[in-house]
C-alpha cells in the first residue's frame, strides 16, 4: 500500500511527506515473517529500468484553413466582433455601431471616393465599365465577416524582437441576398488580417513555440479545443486587446473585365491598409517596408536617408535574409496593388519606382546570396513592401483565401484557397516551429518569394540571365519561357498544352499603373496542341490559355467549364445568380489540373469544378470579383 501511495504522489509532482519516527527494528517482527519478506523482495526487484516511451507524435501547427475547425473557434469567441473590437455582432450593421470599426470604413470610403473622383468611368454595379466595391457591404445586416485562417507567424520574431511572433486571424467579408428569386451567397474579395502579439509570458519563446504542437490526427473538435484552451495559443488571455498588434485590410477596390484591358486580361486594383487601434479610433500605421513615394520623390533629405538605411553592412544582411525592415519614418500609410501581371508592372514595385540599378551599383552585393545584383537587390526590396509581397506567386491579390465547404453543386468554389507562396513557405516555417519549440538554433532567414521549393516545377519562375536570378532554374523538361515579365520567365513544356499561355509579350511599365501596356510580337503566339483553341486576354485569359475538347485527358489536365463571355455578361446583366449563369452558358473544355501539390500559374488560381481543381482567371469566379453581386 505504502509502494502505491509513493508512486500516485509522483504521479501528481509531488514527493512524499518526510517520515517523522523511525521503523520498528527487524528483531521485532518474527523471524518467518522476514524470511518471507526478503523472498518476496528478491522476487519483485526490479531490473534494469525500462526506457521512456517515446513522445507522441505531434503535428506542429502553422496554417489552420478546416472549416469545421474555424466554425468551432468562431462559435468560441473567435468572430472578427470579439477579436478585433472586443464586442457582439452577429453581422456588419451592428458591427458598424462599433466607433473603432466605424473609423476603418471611414478610412475606406476616402480612399474609394479619391479613386472615383480620378475615374469618371468608376462606379458600383456592371453598368460601369470601372466597376467599385460597394462599400455599403461594410454596414449591411445582410453581410459579414467569416474566419478563414489561422496563421502561426512565430517566425516574424525578427521583426520585432519584443515578442515571440504573431499569430494572425483572417477573415473574409460574405454576403448574403435574393436575386430573381434565387437566395445567393458569396464571400468577396476582401480580408481583415487581426494580428495578435505571440507574447513571451515569462519563459521564453520556446514555450510560446510549443503551443502550437498538438497531437497527431487531432479531429476538428480537439483541435479547436486545444487552441482556446488555457494552455493553447489562442486561449481568451491571449487574444485580448492587449494583444492587437494590428487590423490589416485587403480590399479589392476596382475590376475591369477584359473587354475593357484587352491587352492585360482585364485589370483590377487593391488597397492595402494597416490600423492601429487608439482610444476612440483606429489610425492608420505605416506599412512595413513600404516606402512613401511621393514623399521620396518631393524631399532630397528622405531619399538620402533611405539610401544611407540601404549602404548601412548590416542592412544588406537582413535584406539577404528577407527579415529587413525600414524606418518608418520612411513609409507609406496606404498602397495598392494591382493585377494582373504581379511585378512585372512598376505600380507593385515601390523601391524601383525610387531606384535605379546605377544607385545601387556600388554596393557590395556579391557577398550576399539572393541579392547578388542590382536587379536582384530592386526585386527583394520589393517583395518586402505591401504591393510586392500580396503580388508576389499570390491568387488575385491575396495569399489566403480560406478553403470553401465541400459542396459538389458549387460553381463559385476554390480548390486551393491559399496561393503558391503560402503554401511553398510552410515546410520552412514548420522547420522553424519545430526547432524553436525543441530548444535548437532556427534559421531566420526567408527565401526570396519567387522562389519555388518544388524545383522549378511548371509555371514556376527562372531567371532570365541576371546572373541575381541564376538560382531560379527550371526543372528537366521544361523551359524558362517570356510571358510577360522581362526579369523573370515561366517555367513551360516545350508545346503548349491546356491551360498553358498561348499569348507570349513584354509589358510596357509606367509607375501609373493605368498606362501599362503589353505589347504581343507576331512570333508571340504559341500553336496550342491536339487541336486546342487559344482563350484570349481580351475574353479574360491573362497572356492567353489553351483549351480543347474533354477527351483523352493527361495526366495534368481536366475537365473543367469556360463560360461564353458575352452570354455569360448579359446573363448576370439581367439580374440573374452566378451559378445560373454559369450553368447556361459554360462549355465543357480541357483545362490544367491543379491541387495544393500542383500550383496554377501566375493569374490564375485553382477552382473547384465537378470535385476536382482546374487553372482558371480568378474573376471567372463570383467570390473574386466586386462586381455582379446583387445589392
Amino acid at each position: 500500500m505504502r509502494r502505491r501511495a509513493i508512486a500516485l504522489l509522483w504521479a501528481l509532482g509531488c514527493e512524499p511527506s518526510p517520515r517523522t519516527a523511525e521503523p520498528a527494528p527487524l528483531a521485532a517482527i518474527p523471524s518467518d515473517a522476514v524470511a518471507a519478506t526478503a523472498d518476496d523482495t528478491r522476487r519483485a526487484a526490479p531490473g534494469p529500468a525500462a526506457p521512456a516511451p517515446a513522445p507522441a507524435p505531434r503535428d506542429a501547427l502553422v496554417l489552420v484553413t478546416e472549416p469545421d475547425v474555424l466554425d468551432a473557434l468562431t462559435r468560441s469567441g473567435l468572430s472578427l466582433a470579439q477579436v478585433g473590437f472586443a464586442r457582439e455582432a452577429g453581422d456588419n450593421a451592428a458591427l458598424a455601431k462599433d466607433a473603432h470599426y466605424r473609423s476603418i470604413v471611414d478610412a475606406l470610403a476616402g480612399d474609394l471616393a479619391a479613386l472615383a473622383a480620378d475615374d469618371p468611368r468608376a462606379g458600383v454595379g456592371l453598368r460601369h465599365t470601372h466597376r467599385l466595391f460597394d462599400l455599403g457591404w461594410l454596414t449591411s445586416e445582410h453581410a459579414w465577416f467569416e474566419l478563414v485562417g489561422v496563421v502561426n507567424r512565430v517566425d516574424r520574431r525578427p521583426f520585432d524582437p519584443r515578442h515571440c511572433g504573431e499569430t494572425r486571424l483572417i477573415y473574409r467579408l460574405a454576403h448574403r441576398a435574393v436575386q430573381v428569386r434565387e437566395e445567393v451567397r458569396s464571400r468577396l474579395p476582401m480580408t481583415v488580417n487581426v494580428v495578435l502579439w505571440q507574447r513571451d509570458d515569462g519563459h521564453g519563446c520556446r514555450d510560446v513555440a510549443a503551443r502550437w504542437l498538438v497531437p497527431e490526427r487531432s479531429t476538428p473538435a480537439q483541435l479547436a479545443t486545444h487552441l482556446v484552451g488555457d494552455d493553447g495559443p489562442l486561449a481568451p488571455a491571449r487574444r485580448g486587446l492587449d494583444a492587437l498588434a494590428a487590423i490589416e485590410i485587403d480590399v479589392q477596390t476596382s475590376r475591369w473585365p477584359g473587354t475593357i484591358r484587352p491587352d492585360l486580361g482585364g485589370h483590377a486594383s487593391y488597397m492595402l491598409r494597416v490600423f492601429h487601434r487608439a482610444e476612440r479610433s483606429m489610425v492608420a500605421a505605416p506599412l512595413e517596408n513600404t516606402p512613401d513615394v511621393a514623399k521620396l520623390r518631393g524631399s532630397k533629405a528622405a531619399r538620402e536617408r533611405l539610401l544611407a538605411w540601404l549602404r548601412e553592412p548590416a542592412t544588406l544582411d537582413a535584406i539577404d535574409r528577407g527579415i529587413a525592415v525600414m524606418p518608418a519614418s520612411l513609409a507609406a500609410r496606404s498602397s495598392s496593388s494591382f493585377t494582373p501581371r504581379g511585378l512585372a508592372r512598376l505600380g507593385n514595385r515601390p523601391f524601383s519606382q525610387l531606384l535605379r540599378a546605377s544607385d545601387v551599383a556600388e554596393l557590395p552585393l556579391a557577398e550576399h546570396a539572393s541579392i547578388g545584383t542590382p536587379a536582384a537587390l530592386l526585386r527583394r526590396l520589393d517583395a518586402l513592401t505591401c504591393a510586392g509581397c500580396h503580388e508576389s506567386r499570390s491568387i488575385a491579390g491575396f495569399h489566403l483565401l480560406g478553403d470553401d465547404a465541400d459542396d459538389p453543386d458549387r460553381v463559385d468554389a476554390l480548390a486551393v484557397g491559399s496561393s503558391p507562396h503560402l503554401l511553398g513557405d510552410l515546410p520552412r516555417r514548420e522547420a522553424y516551429l519545430r526547432a524553436l519549440a525543441a530548444g535548437e538554433p532556427v534559421d531566420e532567414s526567408r527565401p526570396l518569394p519567387d522562389h519555388d521549393p518544388i524545383a522549378g516545377g511548371h509555371g514556376a519562375h527562372c531567371g532570365l540571365g541576371d546572373p541575381g536570378f541564376a538560382a531560379l532554374r527550371c526543372a528537366s523538361g521544361l523551359v524558362c519561357t517570356v510571358v510577360d515579365d522581362p526579369e523573370l520567365g515561366t517555367c513551360l513544356g516545350a508545346t503548349a498544352q491546356a491551360g498553358d499561355p498561348c499569348q507570349l509579350g513584354t509589358m510596357s511599365t509606367q509607375a501609373d499603373p493605368l498606362r501599362d501596356r503589353m505589347r504581343y510580337p507576331k512570333d508571340g503566339a504559341r500553336t496550342c496542341e491536339q487541336d486546342g483553341v487559344c482563350n484570349g486576354n481580351a475574353v479574360g485569359f491573362p497572356a492567353g490559355s489553351c483549351a480543347r475538347t474533354c477527351t483523352a485527358l493527361g495526366d495534368d489536365e481536366a475537365c473543367g467549364a469556360i463560360p461564353q463571355l458575352r452570354p455569360f455578361n448579359d446573363c448576370l446583366a439581367s439580374g440573374r445568380g452566378f451559378a445560373t449563369c454559369m450553368r447556361r452558358t459554360a462549355n465543357p473544355a480541357a483545362m490544367r489540373a491543379c491541387d495544393r501539390e500542383r500550383a496554377c500559374r501566375d493569374d490564375y488560381i485553382c477552382a473547384r469544378i465537378d470535385g476536382h481543381g482546374v487553372c482558371m482567371p480568378p474573376y471567372f469566379l463570383y467570390q473574386l470579383r466586386v462586381d455582379g453581386h446583387p445589392p
